[in-house]
């Protein structure tokens, strides 16, 4: 097994900046949308971005001003601040990044370095999990893990490394910028570029190459090396690429197999596009019919014992409105996610409060926390406060004089101290309210009918708690009232608080699901009937 503690703080870098060298420009024309040449190289592995070219180029500049109009300024900087807290500095701060992984054996693993160029100085404690306080040892490193090491050759320069590589770098890059593991060779092919990457797949280990779930790949694995260009101006990028075989037979089949995995793709696009519902992507339509565009019109070629690939994708579209409505659905995603994860805790916390004492608080409770046991007795806190104690709040639950009503003197002044777990997230309302309620009424869930074995329909078939439209006081025993023997013609109406389509519900298994607007009426009235005897089809 390969050693990763290393690798998780190389990921977030990679994922956060996209990978860039600091490789010299080149002085001479350049041809982006050539092939790359061929390359030499004894590493496994090499590559480039340049992150400054992309930061101040126009694509860039369009989404992140998008993405603040949308009001994600505030989370933008929520981003950049997370990511400085584990390298010491934000993506912003960072001009230029080399990776090059010399060897990768299955003993140790990768052996590695990585060089950040920052365009600020960077902090030499807490950067890239050097502990604060830590000082370097007499060579200047300081220990990031059991097999990495940090060195600053220099205030805006980081270089992050396996420790067994340590005299190698301390003769090359440490003492000339140029200097090992940058090669010449290297240097000029990744000069000019926007992107860059050298991989040498005849170093990687056999078992990267020959498991099970390569076999669909084998063609394109038994490549030598591959190269990859990427060059962005504007708003389009150019991909180009080179994979050098053993011969021309060995580059045909690849070649075969490339043009299989473009039909594969291009023939889901076109599927994807007839589909009904397609239109509904708005403006992301356009940057999926440019992938369709991009993938029939990239030229695979096989030239001598390699093969060659250029592609490009231009993204003249209104790449600003794509990233509105993408962040409008990402944050929609998240606050669905949240409200299910706090239904589940509900939905473990009815169950642990039924196995405590036999019952289950519906609506609410009388006197002293009691169950009700008459039709004439009248609860006095919500269902919401009896489960205090099982959501972790059993110091607020305290706080509650359970012999008065919600609205007494004393439990008034709890209600602005309403847990997270009941509070909206999509749409915040008047503190202290929630949509999260259960449904109550002749034809639903009763305050008498208070066990687990009354629901004979099936737990996993009944409605426990939902996403109510109108928000009541969570202290408050109020809930979504049914109170006629029938079923009101508006019942919809009365879901569907906090998301467009439908809404979010608990059911008495503990299951959640999301419960599209577009539910049959009928079946909807069998999901809140527990003992109505009602077969439940699919919705």
């Amino acid at each position: 097994m390969f050693r990763r503690s290393f690798l998780v703080p190389l990921g977030l870098l990679l994922f956060g900046l996209t990978v860039v060298p600091a490789c010299r420009k080149k002085e001479a024309a350049l041809d982006p949308s050539a092939p790359p040449a061929a390359v030499t190289s004894d590493y496994v592995a090499f590559a480039h971005v340049d992150t400054k070219q992309i930061r101040d180029g126009a694509l860039f500049a369009e989404i992140r001003q998008a993405f603040t109009k949308t009001g994600g300024a505030a989370e933008w900087n929520e981003v950049e601040k997370g990511f400085a807290s584990q390298t010491g500095f934000k993506p912003s701060d960072v001009d230029a990044v080399t990776v090059c992984v010399t060897d990768v054996t299955e003993r140790d693993g990768p052996q590695l370095v990585l060089i950040v160029k920052a365009n600020t100085a960077i902090p030499k404690n807490g950067a890239f999990g050097i502990k604060k306080g830590t000082e370097p040892d007499a060579d200047g490193f300081y220990i990031v893990s059991h097999v990495a090491d940090a060195h600053f050759p220099d205030d805006k320069t980081l270089v992050v490394l396996t420790r067994s590589l340590r005299k190698k770098y301390l003769d090359g890059y440490a003492k000339d910028r140029a200097g090992w593991p940058l090669t010449p060779d290297l240097s000029k092919a990744a000069a000019g570029h926007t992107l860059f990457a050298h991989v040498q797949l005849d170093k990687l280990p056999n078992e990267l190459k020959n498991g099970r779930e390569m076999g669909d790949i084998a063609p394109l694995l038994a490549a030598r090396s591959v190269t990859v260009t990427g060059n962005l101006k504007d708003k389009a990028l150019v991909l180009a690429g080179r994979a050098a075989f053993a011969d021309a037979n060995a580059a045909g089949k690849a070649k075969d197999k490339g043009q299989e995995f473009i039909k594969i793709a291009t023939d889901e696009i076109a599927k994807f596009l007839k589909r009904q519902g397609a239109e509904d992507l708005g403006p992301l339509l356009a940057a999926v019919k440019e992938a369709d565009r991009a993938l029939a019109a990239a030229k695979l070629e096989v030239s001598g014992s390699d093969v060659t690939l250029v592609a490009d994708y231009k993204a003249d579209f209104d790449f600003g409105t794509i990233v509105v409505e993408g962040a409008k659905k990402v944050r929609e995603a998240a606050a669905r996610m949240k409200v299910s994860n706090n239904l589940k805790m509900i939905g473990l916390a009815l169950h642990n409060f039924h196995d405590s004492n036999a019952w289950i608080p519906i609506h609410g409770t009388g006197a002293n926390g009691t169950r009700l046991t008459k039709v004439t007795d009248k609860p006095l806190l919500s269902w919401r406060v009896a489960l205090l104690p099982y959501i972790e709040q059993d110091a607020l639950y305290k706080q509650f004089k359970l012999d008065e009503p919600w609205d007494s003197e004393n439990n008034k002044k709890l209600i602005e101290k309403m847990p997270n777990i009941y509070a909206p997230v999509q749409k915040p309302g008047k503190p202290g309210y929630t949509n999260l309620q259960m449904v109550i009424g002749p034809k639903a869930m009763q305050p008498l009918a208070t066990t687990l074995v009354a629901i004979t329909d099936g737990t996993s078939n009944t409605l426990a708690v939902v996403d109510a439209a109108e928000p009541v006081i969570w202290t408050k025993p109020d809930d979504v009232m049914l109170p006629e023997k029938e079923f009101p013609k508006d019942l919809k109406k009365k879901f569907g608080g906090q998301f467009k389509g439908g809404f979010q519900a608990l059911f008495w298994d503990g299951s959640v699901r999301f419960i599209a607007d577009t539910i049959d009426e009928k079946t909807l009235r069998a999901l809140i009937t527990p003992a109505g005897g009602e077969v439940i089809g699919g919705y």
